[in-house]
C-alpha cells in the first residue's frame, strides 16, 4: 500500500508537470497553424517522401493552408499509418484540411480518453467545418498504467450530391425480361476503399463489424468481438501516433526528415544477401573438402 500512495503522489506532480508544458507545446502548435493559415507566395508541393500534386497552385487548394499548400494532406501521406489508407481521390479532400489537434474528454481524469479534431476549410465536398473522432480509454486495473481504447465514437460526414469520396457508381445492365426492347441501365452507388470510410467509423463492443472488414483477412475462427477488438486497436494505435508524433512533428514528416530512411532499408536487404551468399560459398567449399576426404 506505501508503494501504490507513492505512485499515486508521483503520477499525481507528472499530471501537473504535463498540465504546464501541454500548454506551452499548444501555444506553439497554435503558431504553426496561423502560420500555415498566412496569405503569401505559397511553394509548390515541397520535397517530401510522397511528392506533391500538380494542382497545387489552383486557388481551391491554397485556401486550407496557403503558406504550404497541402501539408496536411503531405503529412499524412508520409507517415506508414496512414499512407495505405489514403487513395488518390481521398488527395483533394484533404486539401482542404487546416489543421488537427487534439485534447483530453476530462481534464480532471485524462484516463478517460481523448478526441481528434480535424478542422476543414470551406469545400465542396461536405457540410462540416470540423471532424471530430472521440476515443473513450479505461484502465485495465489500478494496478497496470496501460489504458485501453474500449469505443470509439467517430462523426457522419454529411456529404454533398455526387462528392462522396467513399462511394462509386456503378452502371448495371438490367436483366432482360422481354418486356422492354431497351431497358435501361441501372445506376447505384457502391462503397469503395476510402481514408475518410476506414478512420471515421464508430467501433466497440456495442457495433457491428464493418462490412468492408468482413472479407478474407480473417480466420473462420474468428468471432465478431475477435475482429472488433483488432480494429479498436489498430484505430488507437493510429490515432496515439497522431497524437504524440504527427502532429507534434508535422513539419519533419511534411518534409520528409521524419520519414523511415528507404536507404537503410536497402543496405540492409544487400547485407542479408551478402551474407546468404557467403554461407552458400562455406557450403559448397565445405562439401567439396567432403568429397576429397572420401576419395
Amino acid at each position: 500500500e506505501q508503494y501504490v500512495a507513492e505512485k499515486q503522489r508521483y503520477q499525481a506532480e507528472r499530471r501537473e508537470l504535463s498540465r504546464k508544458y501541454e500548454k506551452r507545446y499548444r501555444d506553439v502548435l497554435e503558431r504553426r497553424a496561423r502560420r500555415l493559415e498566412q496569405e503569401e507566395d505559397a511553394p509548390g508541393a515541397a520535397a517530401g517522401c510522397a511528392g506533391g500534386s500538380a494542382s497545387s497552385q489552383s486557388e481551391a487548394y491554397r485556401k486550407a493552408t496557403p503558406a504550404v499548400p497541402g501539408f496536411w494532406k503531405t503529412v499524412l501521406q508520409n507517415t506508414a499509418e496512414f499512407q495505405e489508407d489514403i487513395e488518390e481521390y481521398d488527395e483533394p479532400v484533404l486539401d482542404h484540411l487546416r489543421d488537427i489537434s487534439a485534447e483530453h474528454l476530462n481534464e480532471g481524469d485524462r484516463a478517460a480518453g481523448f478526441r481528434l479534431i480535424f478542422r476543414f476549410a470551406p469545400n465542396p465536398f461536405f457540410s462540416e467545418a470540423e471532424l471530430v473522432k472521440v476515443y473513450h480509454t479505461a484502465t485495465r486495473s489500478s494496478f497496470v498504467d496501460e489504458l485501453d481504447c474500449v469505443r470509439i465514437e467517430a462523426p457522419k460526414i454529411s456529404w454533398k450530391p455526387g462528392h462522396n469520396v467513399t462511394v462509386e457508381i456503378v452502371t448495371r445492365k438490367p436483366k432482360d425480361t422481354g418486356r422492354s426492347k431497351h431497358p435501361k441501365p441501372k445506376r447505384e452507388e457502391v462503397s469503395r476503399p476510402s481514408f475518410f470510410r476506414s478512420f471515421f467509423r464508430n467501433l466497440g463492443p456495442d457495433e457491428a463489424v464493418p462490412e468492408e472488414e468482413l472479407d478474407d483477412q480473417w480466420d473462420e475462427c474468428e468471432d465478431a468481438a475477435d475482429i472488433m477488438d483488432y480494429l479498436l486497436k489498430d484505430d488507437y494505435d493510429q490515432a496515439l501516433a497522431l497524437r504524440e508524433s504527427i502532429v507534434p512533428h508535422a513539419v519533419r514528416w511534411y518534409t520528409g526528415d521524419a520519414c523511415e530512411d528507404d536507404d537503410d532499408d536497402d543496405d540492409d536487404e544487400e547485407e542479408d544477401d551478402e551474407e546468404d551468399d557467403d554461407e552458400e560459398d562455406d557450403m559448397q567449399v565445405e562439401e567439396s573438402g567432403g568429397e576429397g576426404a572420401a576419395a
